[in-house]
């Protein structure tokens, strides 16, 4: 065979397999979110393709990858996530967040989701769920773990930005709505629910919870 044709043919080995390639793949687009709010720069991968892209401010995606393909989901402060695609072409993925302070200062960092709306999603999530905090040996424990934006420091409680200038950053505590000095009583499996309060709310309290307001509700 003459070179001339033997490139020739070469060629259009070339261009047969490059069109064949391009045909196979297929467009997928989607959502990602966690706990029904939509995660802002989430890197997702076609991992058959290799191309990746990231999620804009509403958590859309879109991205080319080939058939029966898996898409890599991961964000800062978020569980990993590998989600096969079959036939359909829109994805809805959510992500799981488990709250711990570590978690949320990567997740807000990262600018997946602001601080405000995180702890706004974790509050509402875990009213729905009723969380059992039974797991905890004291009251101090679980608001260390559970209240990201407080410091606990033997049995006082400060907010971590000093929002009073007139005085030190002491966290206002409640208990069933009556104002109280110590909650070491408070037994953490008798808790129905717990709310830091560090924006208007707090104005009910006056100048004693200029600090914020640390609110508990017992069983």
């Amino acid at each position: 065979m003459k070179p001339h044709l033997v490139f020739l043919s070469f060629l259009f080995l070339v261009l047969f397999a490059i069109e064949s390639s391009s045909q196979d793949k297929i467009s997928y687009s989607g959502t990602v979110t966690s706990m029904r709010v939509p995660l802002n720069k989430v890197k997702v991968i076609a991992l058959n393709t290799g191309e990746s892209t990231v999620t804009d401010s509403l958590g859309h995606f879109k991205v080319n990858g080939l058939k029966k393909d898996i898409l890599e989901v991961s964000a800062a402060g978020f569980e990993q996530k590998k989600v096969k695609v079959g036939k359909q072409d829109i994805i809805a993925i959510s992500l799981l967040f488990k709250n711990n302070p570590s978690n949320m200062k990567d997740a807000v960092e990262n600018g997946h989701i602001s601080e405000k709306v995180l702890s706004d999603a974790i509050s509402l999530t875990q009213t729905k769920k009723g969380k059992d905090y039974s797991t905890y040996q004291s009251i101090y424990e679980l608001i260390s773990s559970e209240i990201y934006n407080v410091t606990v420091e033997g049995t006082i409680i400060y907010n971590k930005k000093n929002v009073s200038l007139t005085s030190e950053p002491r966290v206002l505590c409640v208990v069933d709505g009556k104002v109280v000095r110590d909650i070491s009583f408070v037994v953490p499996a008798n808790v129905k629910s717990i709310e830091f309060i560090d924006d208007v709310g707090m104005t009910m309290w006056g100048v004693q919870g200029a600090n914020g307001v640390l609110s508990i509700t017992l069983k």
